[in-house]
């Protein structure tokens, strides 16, 4: 039993930790805004030198087909801030000074990679030359982490740049999936091949789906620039001889969309027991102080009518682009469970309709992955034409833990879950017309591993 010196000791170190965490925070908040400021007053400083400089001229002709063999514009990083590690890429990431005017062909360089998409631009990042950039993380991150140079590019040069590169010559391997789900985990183990590269969330995709679902894209322009990005992701490089695309769960919707494009490249679907998924989604969200914060807002039904935008914000961050229109469902009336579950049945539903359209996406259920992990693999390296003999090397990444997070509670998850998260849930799965929390779903086109 605990003395009361001991609960009082108990208790000053409780507030010792909090008062870490606020400072921590404060100084976080801080920091984005100082950036946020400077960025503003650099960008504005920017547009009156570099009118005067005749800089804008020289990019105001590019974007109208006039200055091609200037059109792409470099620009030394010099400052670089994120919202988070899981914000999507953007321009704003960076602060950056005027450097000079190339021909387009300098992006088709090893050591250059698409990094986002806007209205208007297409943004790459050159990094250092040695430094591999599509290993250690999301692509995102890495790129944003090494980038010593921005490339912005109007689209029209993007558009002809791509054209001139042409379709991929390597085989082209598509994966998407539901949020935690163990798709880092299953790209490594296929990355594990020899001369395999992974692209492990290229947010030039997750850009051009937000473009999408704001209706900033009309479905023509969206089509072309959706080609123009994948040819300019795999563009030629002989260090590879095999390309593995692994999308962010929330563009799962993107593969109906690139599959008439490139019908010969192979589509994987990877998802996992909605239960275990969303205790998951759950449990990460308590290990960061900010999602804590947030699901706090969430699960509040008088903080989030004060704060509408919070639930409306993260259901479109997680599902908006892979909703489905007939579920009908109110963003502003789901927690952060209701939120986490319609991500997930937005995903898997997006899939189950590509299948039932003819798109010949192959599912993968992670339960029956991990259960006979061997057969797995070889049927994987089977299915993508990978030489069986590296099929060991595929098996110790198993052994590897590349999820920072434990993937799931050690609690029960269906005792860990409240009724009201399960009912809500429940309520979800049923608008997407699937089964209730827990149960096993097959989709169709399922692999077995026997």
């Amino acid at each position: 039993m605990d003395t009361p010196t001991s609960q009082q000791a108990n208790h000053l170190e409780n507030m010792s930790v909090a008062m870490n965490v606020a400072r921590d925070w404060v100084l976080q908040a801080l920091g984005l805004l100082l950036y946020k400021l400077t960025r503003w007053l650099v960008v504005t400083l920017q547009k009156f030198t570099w009118a005067v400089w005749g800089i804008e001229r020289v990019r105001r002709d590019a974007r109208r087909g006039l200055q091609f063999k200037q059109s792409a514009h470099v620009q030394e990083v010099l400052w670089r801030r994120k919202h988070g590690d899981c914000s999507v890429a953007g321009i704003r990431d960076f602060i950056t000074k005027h450097k000079g005017f190339k021909h387009p062909s300098t992006i088709l360089r090893p050591n250059v990679s698409l990094y986002c998409l806007t209205r208007h631009d297409a943004v790459f990042v050159e990094t250092p030359e040695g430094k591999d950039v599509y290993s250690g993380g999301p692509l995102y991150l890495r790129q944003f982490q090494l980038a010593q140079y921005v490339i912005t590019m109007p689209l029209a040069s993007f558009h002809k740049t791509a054209s001139d590169v042409g379709a991929p010559r390597v085989p082209v391997t598509w994966l998407s999936s539901t949020p935690r789900s163990g798709s880092t985990l299953l790209a490594n183990v296929l990355g594990s091949a020899p001369h395999m590269r992974v692209l492990h969330e290229p947010d030039a995709l997750t850009c051009l789906g937000t473009l999408v679902r704001d209706g900033a894209l009309p479905a023509g322009e969206y089509s072309q620039l959706l080609i123009s990005a994948v040819e300019l992701l795999c563009k030629p490089d002989d260090r590879c001889g095999a390309l593995l695309i692994k999308a962010r769960p929330c563009v799962t919707k993107m593969m109906e969309d690139v599959y008439p494009a490139f019908p010969h490249a192979r589509y994987l679907f990877l998802y996992r027991n909605s239960l275990k998924t969303l205790s998951s989604c759950l449990a990460v969200s308590s290990d960061d102080p900010a999602y804590r914060a947030l699901r706090v807002v969430l699960d509040s039904q008088v903080l989030s009518t004060v704060f509408p935008c919070a639930r409306k914000w993260l259901y479109a961050a997680l599902a908006g682009i892979n909703e489905k229109p007939t579920a009908a469902l109110r963003p502003s009336h789901l927690t952060a469970s209701g939120i986490a579950t319609a991500a997930w049945a937005a995903s898997v539903s997006r899939c189950a309709e590509m299948r039932d359209r003819g798109i010949p996406v192959r599912a993968l259920l992670y339960e029956d992955i991990m259960r006979n992990t061997q057969a797995a693999c070889h049927e994987l390296f089977k299915l993508l034409e990978l030489r069986s003999e590296y099929v060991s090397e595929a098996m110790q990444v198993f052994r590897k833990d590349f999820n920072r997070s434990q993937p799931v509670p050690h609690a029960d998850s269906r005792r860990a879950l409240p009724q009201e998260a399960r009912q809500e849930a429940d309520m979800v799965l049923k608008k997407h017309g699937l089964p209730k929390l827990g149960e096993r779903v097959e989709l169709s086109g399922l692999i077995k591993f026997e």
